[in-house]
């Protein structure tokens, strides 16, 4: 089993990471907390139009890159590294994947479009207490697997 990253995987990482340590220097990250969305607006068109990352992992039909989710965990990651303060998890990993997983026709094609070019941004919202069963984690709990 070959575990190394593809040549395009390595090429998102290093990408992504390189425009963070750019422009989202520990000032950079203070100021987009405090600015009224919460994030640098400007970095997210960066991200959104220049890199596609809200996108990467819908396909292609949708507007997106058509890659998977380890290519948008690696981005992801990246954004970790930074503290990047933006909508790309709320948006790219938790509601678009959902929403083109569990989503109608209707809504998919409403809604993934803008959603892979960062024109629209989501989050997850979930009645209280419900989280663990929205997201499928029915088990007990104490890893026992059931």
């Amino acid at each position: 089993m070959d575990t190394a990253f593809t040549e395009e995987q390595d090429g998102i990482r290093r990408t992504v990471r390189d425009v963070l340590a750019r422009r989202c220097t520990p000032e950079d990250v203070r100021a987009a907390v405090l600015a009224p969305q919460g994030y640098d607006t400007a970095l997210w068109h960066t991200l959104a139009h220049e890199l596609g990352l809200p996108g990467l992992a819908l396909p292609e039909a949708y507007g997106g890159a058509g890659c998977g989710t380890l290519e948008l965990a690696l981005a992801a990651e990246e954004a970790g590294r930074a503290l990047l303060p933006s909508p790309l998890l709320p948006t790219a990993v938790l509601a678009a994947s959902l929403l083109h997983a569990l989503g109608t026709r209707r809504q998919r094609d409403r809604l993934l479009p803008a959603l892979a070019r960062g024109e629209l941004t989501a989050t997850l919202a979930v009645p209280a207490g419900t989280l663990t069963s929205a997201l499928g984690l029915t088990g007990t709990g104490d890893g026992d697997g059931d």
